[in-house]
């Protein structure tokens, strides 16, 4: 076998539904010269024995079966072992368009660029929508890279309604192996970090010379009520000032701007509202929900963020919502939550 031009890295916990749907899509890629690194995080179900009989039926498939850590930690585990001129991951409750790889391939190739991203899809049951972020082929050089890409990737600029521009998932693009190796790039767990694509893009966008958005959608982002990010956690908003704390001091790490703290601000910010909604929205009880969101609200940790953050810019919606953040108005919170 050549040396495989995308090594496709897929960590494998708990998808026995999903998983032959997801080694399916990639095995009949229109680009034939990948491997395929199924990582089996110790899943509790059939998928082990799955990954391991399709590694009999085709060499490009590889097995590593080990303890289970997490995801972040699945992926480190397959980066080892990857051997491909680019890395792409696939979460094993989804899959791609049979042409993604060879398309975004042969992009980075002719464009000379390190990372491709592309659209995604959403699969909810039977329905399907495009999330179309990039609506034209553009490409990012140099220091495009952090003004215009990263920076929209933590969070956008103070008086944009929108949270982000550009997504920060990992699994819609495809990376170059030698800026991973050379830099030693890793992930983080997200048992850690709540959000360790965007901790690996900010070590990694700082080392790249320039990266594509393509506005085609070529992965299909599957909704599964038992993934973890599906549900609901009591313990997020602690999660999210560990991530808030992360993502200034690896900014500044890797020289980004000091507008840096600004975006990671919003970010916060708006991570923070999201979890209110979510935890209004749930079913736990209603005592419950208020006990929580009001333990948010009262956190001293806001006091930074109201001391620096230029709040008066912010969209009225969005001020709206901070100000009962801040005056501790969960009666108000609770309904804005449940307005449609």
């Amino acid at each position: 076998m050549n040396k495989p031009l995308v090594s496709i890295i897929v960590p494998v916990y708990n998808v026995q539904a999903y998983l032959d749907r997801c080694i399916q899509s990639l095995l009949n890629q229109t680009l034939k010269e990948i491997e395929i690194i199924l990582v089996d995080d110790d899943s509790p179900d059939n998928c082990p024995q799955i990954c391991d009989s399709y590694a009999k039926k085709d060499y490009r498939i590889k097995v590593i079966h080990k303890k289970n850590e997490g995801l972040g930690l699945a992926r480190n585990s397959g980066l080892e072992l990857a051997t491909g001129e680019y890395i792409a991951f696939v979460d094993s409750d989804d899959y791609v368009d049979l042409t993604m790889y060879e398309n975004l391939y042969n992009t980075a190739k002719r464009y000379e660029l390190d990372t491709v991203f592309s659209n995604f899809k959403i699969q909810n049951n039977n329905k399907i929508h495009i999330i179309q972020q990039q609506k034209e082929f553009k490409i990012f050089r140099d220091t495009e890279i952090i003004n215009d890409l990263l920076l929209n990737m933590i969070a956008t600029d103070v008086s944009v309604k929108k949270e982000r521009l550009i997504d920060m998932s990992v699994w819609r693009a495809i990376y170059s192996k030698n800026i991973i190796s050379q830099y030693n790039i890793k992930f983080e767990s997200e048992r850690l970090f709540i959000s360790e694509d965007i901790i690996f893009h900010i070590d990694y966008c700082s080392h790249a010379k320039a990266i594509g958005l393509v506005p085609h959608a070529y992965y299909y982002y599957t909704v599964n009520i038992n993934s973890l990010t599906k549900k609901i956690r009591t313990d997020r908003f602690k999660m999210s000032k560990v991530l808030h704390e992360e993502i200034i001091r690896r900014g500044l790490l890797n020289g980004l701007p000091q507008l840096v703290i600004q975006r990671a601000d919003r970010f916060f910010i708006g991570y923070a509202r999201s979890n209110i909604r979510n935890l209004c929205k749930s079913n736990l009880s209603y005592t419950k929900k208020r006990e929580v969101v009001l333990d948010i609200c009262k956190d001293k940790y806001w006091e930074k963020i109201y001391s620096r953050y230029p709040i008066k810019k912010m969209p009225l919606s969005h001020r709206i919502f901070l100000r009962c953040i801040k005056n501790h108005s969960f009666i108000i919170l609770y309904l804005l939550s449940n307005l449609k």
